[in-house]
């Protein structure tokens, strides 16, 4: 399985490589699988599924947190203080 995954990531590691044709694939994979030489080739993801053990339909999912319930009372808010100025009347 990591020839495969090797495979894979030097075809996505060169943008020569993206649009390649058989020949220049081939060239590529001269020292591996025939049955993967021909996946890649012909582009078959089943058969490539099938030597990696993989499954295509795999969903990430993010659930949040839960939200206090709303019933709760809300703390009342403060109002800011406001400062006092006494003055003293001296006689």
């Amino acid at each position: 399985m990591s020839v495969v995954i090797q495979l894979l990531e030097k075809m996505g590691q060169s943008s020569e490589l993206r649009y390649a044709d058989a020949e220049q694939l081939a060239e590529l994979m001269a020292d591996t699988d025939p049955m993967l030489v021909a996946a890649v080739i012909s582009g078959d993801q089943q058969a490539l599924e099938q030597m990696l053990g993989a499954r295509t339909n795999v969903v990430c999912g993010v659930h949040p947190a839960d939200q206090p319930d709303g019933d709760e009372p809300a703390e009342p808010e403060q109002e800011p203080e406001t400062e006092k100025i006494s003055f003293l009347k001296v006689g």
